[in-house]
């Protein structure tokens, strides 16, 4: 078996189809599929019941593609091994977080660290916290970014910082007439007085209103219903859209209510907000991690990015400041 045969073979079960995964990997559908029997040919067994659309991989298939990534995963650790030789000169760092967080929150990390180390490779996964688990067991990252509950006899978690959960209203919505001042986005960015001042409402409150929830991601509709049952009730789900961002542009245009982090406030670049009102800490706040399989091998690379990061939370360089604020253009 060659690096090539297994990253093909895993690129074809991932997107589940040949067509895309030769668009992926920049090689022609006639050639990937070839390729692909021919390896079936070589080992015997067939790896994909091509019978069904989606293609799926056959009990043979699993197997193999289970081994594949450990394979890769235990190559990709031998060459940072390697590479910690020769004292930071090569090596590479696999981080994965949501399409979110990687666009909003680590931007300025990576960038900082490859003006440090521009001979260190990052490379970047981005999907939903239950398939980076799966991920990290598997070997195939350094590290994850995220929330939720983690394995402790799994995983190694180290708190980055805290995010906490704010209920978006359109000030269109009716509901507005009823609740307690809203704050504003540049009330929660620039803690002013407003937001000093805030008192948390009940969410129970709200419980006959519609919502909005997102289908993936680590505030999708299984965070939503979690939160509101602390509070006594069951959401009502108007919409389930793909994701937070989709969430918010739908609460804007006065489709629903909804819970955002204020991760997405702080840097998801809105030009307009909705209403925002406080929530209790009982159920709204939650840390942003580092997330590490427990005991696996952890590069030089590595721990100079996650040091570096910690180094940015720390000194508060990744949250937008008030400065950072007052420089964008007006909505």
């Amino acid at each position: 078996m060659t690096t090539q045969q297994l990253t093909y073979v895993i690129a074809v079960a991932d997107c589940q189809s040949v067509s895309k995964a030769a668009e992926k990997l920049y090689v022609t559908q006639p050639s990937l599929s070839q390729y692909i029997h021919s390896v079936e040919k070589q080992l015997g067994i067939q790896l994909f019941d091509r019978s069904q659309n989606p293609i799926r991989l056959t009990d043979a298939g699993q197997l193999y593609v289970s081994w594949a990534r450990q394979i890769l995963a235990m190559e990709e650790n031998m060459q940072n091994a390697l590479s910690d030789l020769m004292g930071m000169q090569k090596g590479s760092v696999r981080l994965g977080a949501s399409s979110f967080r990687v666009r909003c929150l680590l931007a300025r990390s990576i960038a900082a660290f490859h003006a440090q180390y521009p001979q260190i490779h990052i490379s970047i996964q981005e999907a939903d916290m239950r398939q980076l688990k799966d991920m990290l067991i598997a070997g195939e990252l350094d590290f994850a970014i995220g929330t939720g509950t983690f394995e402790d006899k799994q995983f190694h978690v180290e708190p980055l910082s805290e995010e906490h959960l704010y209920l978006a209203v359109s000030p269109a919505h009716a509901l507005c007439e009823s609740l307690p001042p809203p704050l504003s986005a540049k009330d929660i960015i620039q803690a002013t007085p407003a937001f000093l001042r805030q008192k948390p409402i009940s969410l129970s409150d709200v419980q006959d209103e519609e919502f909005v929830a997102a289908n993936v991601g680590e505030y999708d509709r299984e965070t939503l219903n979690a939160v509101c049952r602390q509070s006594g009730f069951d959401p009502k789900i108007a919409y389930s859209v793909q994701t937070i961002e989709t969430v918010f542009a739908f609460v804007c245009a006065n489709m629903g209510i909804a819970l955002v982090p204020d991760s997405l406030i702080y840097y998801g670049n809105f030009q307009s907000h909705p209403n925002y009102y406080t929530l209790p800490d009982a159920i709204s706040c939650s840390n942003i991690s580092l997330i590490a399989k427990r005991g696996a091998y952890l590069s030089k690379a590595a721990s100079a990015y996650a040091l570096l990061l910690k180094q940015l939370v720390d000194v508060g360089t990744w949250r937008m400041t008030g400065e950072d604020y007052q420089r964008r253009p007006a909505p």
